[in-house]
């Protein structure tokens, strides 16, 4: 389908990378590479910038200059001379960064790491890892990285300390069941799925693209295959904080869902506009797409294809509004280019680029948009509070951030239930005492000596009895084992 070649990538890239400072051999600094005006239009000015670079080299006070870092300094100064955010020069070494970035490349021990109540949480396993061969599960605790203490720690601190070469060796000491132990693992390569999905409950389809790399098309089609094979009768799309990637992919994602026509429009530094068409065959099948303001570049290009078409409804807050496409030019001297050399425009030829996308739907709470996504597709957005002690909300398990059980009764997180259900949570820090609205009915709650309210660091938790007796809009219903909490 995609017009555009494999050897040289179009993307549209909104994420920039930290700069490495590489250390090559310093060029030889002769008259002679300059260029001759004769051939050469822009020979007057180059001869200026070898000049300036020559007088440096040779006078200034600090005789260990790199002349290498004060090239790579003058390229970007001459980029940034473009007015462009997106045109970059980088190093071979920052490329590399640049690419594994793109592609989800990195090196670990394959966990998905939290902080919930204080507590750094271990959120999922990457299946196959060098963690899932250890043993290690959703809701282990870590306590402490190579014997140093997490308490106290930001998250991106433990990051840190997590990080290291390919091959080398980790402990982790982890707390599971009120027990610790320690874990020794070794970092190996990993490659992060740019695509995630799982059917909730009614059968609703929920995916998330991460990134559009290289595979994102091939993955996307395997988890709609699974989706699709598993009855699944509509589909929530999640693009939020989808910073783009390869157009390819993005546009091959496009053409699952439409016919005929154009996917996108690009126009080039002549004015040339040219429409890359979509093959003939699509499914049909309800769907909802969430985005929000880090929805950006490729993820656009497919949200507003899918808008234009009336094939999605989109729901969230206004996309970001990056409408260009970049080149890769490897330079034969070393360093790549990453230069924009087009813009696009949605299939009804609207102006992405600093306008951005503003939804069918517009919810600014991102809780809320979930929500309001399933309830489109006529899904079921229940908190279900299961036997053994969990909780999931619409079939996405919810931890303990929502709801958990004290002393053998089920309580509810305010705040976070509210914002799921639409209620309003008010708190007077003065008399200690949280007022909620839900529907029409309001109840204030004093969060001392009140047998049904417990204030855990901060967060107020009302017993799930109260809730049900205080508001006629939620309903709870008792099924086999389960309770299922409704919000009118």
């Amino acid at each position: 389908m995609s017009t555009l070649k494999k050897t040289m990538k179009h993307l549209l890239v909104w994420s920039m990378l930290m700069a490495v400072a590489g250390s090559m051999a310093a060029p030889t600094l002769a008259a002679e590479n300059v260029p001759n005006a004769a051939n050469n239009p822009y020979a007057a000015e180059e001869a200026r910038i070898h000049e300036v670079l020559q007088t440096v080299m040779e006078k200034h006070l600090n005789s260990q200059l790199d002349v290498k870092r004060l090239t790579d300094g003058a390229i970007r100064g001459l980029l940034e001379e473009t007015g462009d955010l997106y045109t970059t020069y980088f190093t071979n070494e920052e490329f590399e960064e640049f690419y594994n970035n793109l592609e989800g490349t990195f090196v670990g021990i394959g966990v998905y790491i939290q902080q919930e109540n204080n507590k750094l949480l271990i959120e999922s396993v990457f299946e196959g890892s060098t963690a899932a061969k250890a043993g290690l599960r959703a809701g282990d605790e870590i306590i402490a990285v190579d014997g140093k203490r997490v308490a106290g720690q930001s998250i991106e601190q433990v990051t840190e300390w997590m990080k290291g070469e390919v091959g080398s060796s980790i402990e982790l000491t982890i707390k599971r069941a009120g027990k610790e132990q320690i874990v020794s693992l070794m970092r190996e390569a990993l490659q992060f799925s740019p695509v995630d999905s799982v059917m909730l409950d009614n059968k609703i389809g929920y995916m998330v693209l991460y990134t559009f790399s290289e595979n994102s098309a091939e993955v996307f089609r395997k988890h709609l295959a699974k989706l699709r094979k598993d009855g699944m009768k509509g589909l929530i799309l999640d693009l939020r904080d989808n910073g783009g990637g390869y157009l390819d992919a993005a546009l091959e994602i496009a053409d699952e869902f439409i016919d005929k026509g154009a996917l996108v429009y690009v126009k080039d530094r002549s004015g040339k506009r040219t429409a890359i068409m979509a093959k003939s065959g699509a499914i049909s099948l309800p769907v909802v797409v969430l985005v929000n303001g880090g929805t950006a570049s490729a993820s656009e290009v497919l949200t507003g294809a899918l808008q234009d078409y009336n094939v999605a409804k989109i729901v969230g807050t206004k996309t970001f509004g990056k409408g260009t496409v970049q080149e890769l030019v490897p330079l034969k001297q070393g360093g790549i280019l990453k230069l924009t050399i087009e813009e696009y425009f949605s299939p009804k030829l609207r102006k992405i680029n600093g306008h951005g996308i503003t939804p069918d739907i517009i919810v600014e709470n991102p809780n809320e948009q979930v929500i309001k996504a399933i309830s489109y597709l006529h899904g079921s957005t229940a908190l279900v509070l299961h036997s053994n002690g969990t909780a999931s909300v619409a079939g996405i398990p919810a931890g303990e951030s929502v709801a958990k059980k004290i002393d053998g009764k089920w309580f509810i997180a305010l705040r976070p239930f509210a914002q799921l259900y639409g209620c309003q949570v008010y708190w007077d820090a003065s008399q200690e005492i949280a007022t909620m609205r839900c529907g029409e009915t309001v109840r204030k709650y004093p969060s001392k000596n009140n047998a049904y309210v417990r204030n855990e660091k901060g967060v107020l938790w009302l017993s799930l009895e109260k809730l049900d007796s205080d508001f006629p809009s939620i309903l709870v219903e008792t099924r086999g084992d389960n309770l299922f909490v409704y919000v009118k």
